[in-house]
């Protein structure tokens, strides 16, 4: 379930991770059954099909343009045709703090069976291309992660 929650670092350290859409607002996901991420803001349904594209790598430098335009135009070719800029948080393990990263969310509300079977590919691409241990990808507004 998508929370839009109150605040972005506090539901982060608890699911794992936080986005921010000006569409939207400050947000997070949580399986259904955990009661406890429904205390960090008001559920909201969401039904979209997006992929999510990095600008940094694991290692801290910038995703090439290069990239970027080759996976925006990949998603599009697939009908994710609307595209929102967004922030992406996540907290590191090992101090606790916050990291928060520009990100491209790709998406459309509507796609052919056939499409669908492709996004789990085109995730591990988006991965690869842009160098990192893994990346988020929804499937009618359920989020998923790379391996």
């Amino acid at each position: 379930m998508k929370i839009r929650v109150a605040d972005p670092k506090k539901a982060a350290g608890m699911t794992g991770g936080c986005t921010l859409e000006v569409e939207i607002g400050w947000w997070t996901y949580a399986d259904e059954a955990d009661d406890s991420a429904k205390e960090l803001g008001v559920v909201f349904e969401d039904n979209r099909y997006a992929f999510y594209l990095p600008t940094l790598q694991k290692n801290g430098e910038p995703v090439s343009e290069e990239a970027i335009n080759e996976l925006k135009a990949k998603a599009n070719e697939l009908g994710f045709n609307k595209i929102s800029s967004a922030s992406g948080m996540w907290i590191f393990s090992e101090t606790g703090e916050a990291q928060v990263e520009f990100i491209w969310i790709m998406w459309t509300k509507e796609i052919t069976d056939e499409v669908k079977q492709q996004i789990p590919d085109l995730a591990q691409e988006i991965k690869v291309l842009t160098n990192q241990d893994c990346v988020a990808w929804e499937n009618a507004g359920s989020l998923h992660f790379t391996g």
